[in-house]
């Protein structure tokens, strides 16, 4: 005993080394899984401080600051939980190092030196890695955003990047080790021996039919917020609750649900006796109640995986209609008052047509006066809006208002209205269904249109409304131009836009750009650079989304592996004692196969109800980035659903497959 008392560096070293080939099964995926998603973190960091994304996209690091924030915490939580699984399997270990005289700190700095081994060759594999990856990221972003014209050199080795990642792996393993010494200076051989046969804390019988019934009001509360969500101003207020009344709902069913239905087959004798049925229920009872958390998060990893990836995939293929329904002709501009109303203002826009013919030809000029109007919808009426109320108030609408004589000729058009009659154009459900409405305190006869006039200019709720005529236009834009906010429009009764293309020389008319707007006092429009802002702004927010979407997928696949490996050492001694009382081989595997089945099926089963559940709200919260096209979201969804079921079942297949290699392992 005092010679192991006195244990030597090299002795704790060969003990080390010995240890890293003994579990390589668990330490190799550990290393590689933490440097993928260390490295990760090294991509984000070197494009926020990247001199060629602060200098052509300055808006991109808030966003990419924004995730990297996110990115952290879902990385220290996954390496967290695989070390907790790491550490259930070597409870044994140290418990027998402990009986044959190890003291204490022999095993803290033997784990001193396996944890510093790990981090420094996940240091080395996350930088060198992320680096050599973030090159072709880097490549792919800017892609996303057009612009095509780069090179690699742009994207060199940031020392800066380097320091963080290195900071943050040196500060999750130092956690580790902490979590580690803690561990194993609190326990006794005794109970680290006991600790390395049980699962995760069992719940109790006596709460879980309350747990049962908190978890079927907070899912169901979470359900309804997302089927009743109604316009994109509340889908932005109530995703943050529905998010977490799921998340609550699911733990709390996972550990009371299942359980009370498994102990409800128990208790049928004519199902329960079964052979088969007898060995599936009851060690499917007894992996449900080990593996409850486990198994809860990995639905809830699955469920962000394949909502992450859906917005992703529609926002990227979106893209380009989001520039033709902001900017629907090459050039747009904007005239302070009406032309019809406004002599001066249509002085102005007379001229500035002249101009613009002189220096290059154009096609057509459209012109159209229109009063964007903010108001409150409620009880069927549209009704003047508070001060107060914020943009992304639920009832709040922006109503966009034109005669039928300036829509028909600025969209060549032949709309007739009785005087009792408007048209509404709205990307919204909520307002396609009208037969009437009451505005100005008048009540109309709708006619709808499933038009999108205005695209997605107005991030919120929005409608275009045709009136007959000027009469009725004046009426509506003064009743309401007494909100505060559009006091000082009701002089000019709103604004003038002037969208045309050009046959040719567009190079001379762009040039001559920034003197016309300083002659006019307007801004000009020029589609490409809408089309560059756009692609810019969604281009970073899907990279974003595809740097998420792969950290939930190694997480998913971490959680997935480490729980395959920690149950099969647990039914490799289940398996040897049903094999010595006699019970068949083939029952034996196939009872096994069915619980892991089962186990594996139900987290995705689940994932995919929450999803479809989700996505009404998830549709309308699409619509702040103007993606409102509801056949372009149902096809990106089902595609990234079949990604992700087929992804699954490959981890499925690779996960088992070192399941029974362990447990058939004689």
């Amino acid at each position: 005993m005092e010679e192991v008392s006195k244990m030597t560096l090299p002795l704790i070293l060969k003990l080390v080394k010995r240890n890293f080939i003994a579990l390589k099964t668990l330490f190799i995926p550990f290393i590689l899984s933490a440097s993928i998603m260390l490295g990760l973190e090294y991509i984000i960091i070197s494009i926020i401080y990247n001199d060629y994304i602060l200098e052509r996209h300055p808006d991109l690091p808030l966003f990419l600051k924004t995730i990297n924030v996110i990115l952290m915490i879902l990385t220290s939580i996954f390496i967290i939980y695989s070390n907790s699984f790491i550490m259930k399997r070597r409870r044994q270990e140290y418990a027998l190092q402990m009986v044959l005289g190890l003291e204490k700190r022999h095993l803290h700095l033997i784990s001193l030196f396996e944890l510093s081994v790990q981090m420094i060759l996940t240091s080395i594999l996350s930088i060198v890695g992320g680096y050599l990856f973030g090159n072709l990221l880097f490549v792919m972003l800017n892609k996303l955003i057009s612009k095509t014209q780069i090179s690699i050199m742009q994207y060199p080795f940031s020392m800066k990047a380097a320091g963080i990642t290195l900071l943050l792996c040196g500060g999750l393993f130092l956690i580790l080790f902490m979590i580690n010494l803690i561990h194993t200076s609190t326990r006794s051989p005794i109970k680290l021996m006991n600790e390395s046969y049980a699962g995760e804390k069992k719940t109790r019988n006596r709460i879980l039919i309350p747990m049962c019934l908190l978890g079927i009001i907070a899912l169901s509360f979470g359900y309804y917020l997302a089927l009743t969500t109604e316009t994109i101003a509340s889908s932005f207020q109530r995703i943050f609750n529905a998010i977490l009344c799921v998340l609550i709902g699911t733990y709390c069913l996972f550990m009371s649900l299942s359980i009370l239905l498994l102990q409800g087959l128990k208790r049928m004798p004519k199902i329960y006796y079964k052979p088969k049925n007898f060995f599936s229920i009851s060690g499917l009872l007894s992996r449900i109640k080990t593996n409850v958390v486990g198994l809860a998060s990995i639905t809830m990893l699955c469920t962000f995986l394949i909502v992450t990836m859906g917005m992703t995939l529609t926002t990227y293929r979106g893209l380009e209609e989001q520039v033709n329904k902001q900017v629907k002709e090459d050039y747009d501009v904007y005239f302070d008052g009406n032309h019809n109303y406004n002599q001066e203002t249509k002085q102005r826009v007379a001229s500035f047509q002249k101009e613009v013919a002189s220096i290059a030809p154009v096609d057509r000029f459209r012109v159209t006066a229109t009063q964007m109007i903010a108001f409150k919808y409620q009880d069927g009426a549209f009704k003047k809006s508070p001060h107060e109320m914020g943009m992304y108030t639920s009832q709040l609408v922006y109503g966009v208002f034109v005669t039928e004589k300036d829509h028909n000729k600025a969209k060549n058009q032949h709309i007739h209205l009785k005087d009792d009659e408007i048209v509404i154009a709205s990307s919204s459900p909520k307002f396609k269904n009208l037969d009437k409405v009451k505005v100005a305190g008048k009540t109309y006869k709708v006619i709808t249109s499933d038009k999108d006039e205005i695209g997605n200019q107005i991030a919120g709720d929005s409608l275009y409304v045709i009136v007959k005529d000027d009469a009725t236009y004046k009426d509506i834009s003064n009743y309401y131009a007494s909100n505060q906010e559009q006091q000082q429009s009701k002089q000019d009764l709103g604004n003038t836009s002037i969208s045309f293309n050009l046959q040719s020389d567009k190079e001379a008319f762009e040039k001559a750009i920034p003197k016309l707007e300083k002659k006019y006092g307007v801004h000009v429009t020029v589609k490409d650079e809408v089309r560059k802002s756009l692609y810019e702004l969604n281009g970073g927010l899907i990279f974003l989304g595809m740097v998420v979407s792969i950290v939930l997928l190694v997480g998913t696949f971490l959680m997935l592996y480490y729980k395959q490996i920690s149950e099969g050492y647990e039914d490799k001694r289940n398996f040897d004692i049903m094999q010595k009382v006699g019970l068949d081989y083939q029952l034996i595997k196939q009872t096994i196969h069915k619980q892991i089945m089962w186990v594996f099926v139900l987290p995705i089963i689940v994932a995919l109800i929450h999803t479809l559940f989700a996505g009404k709200i998830i549709y309308y919260l699409l619509g702040i980035l103007g993606v409102r096209d509801i056949s372009l979201f149902l096809t990106s969804y089902i595609a990234v659903i079949f990604a992700v079921v087929i992804t699954y079942g490959l981890m499925y297949w690779v996960t088992s497959t070192i399941y029974y290699k362990i447990v058939q392992t004689k």
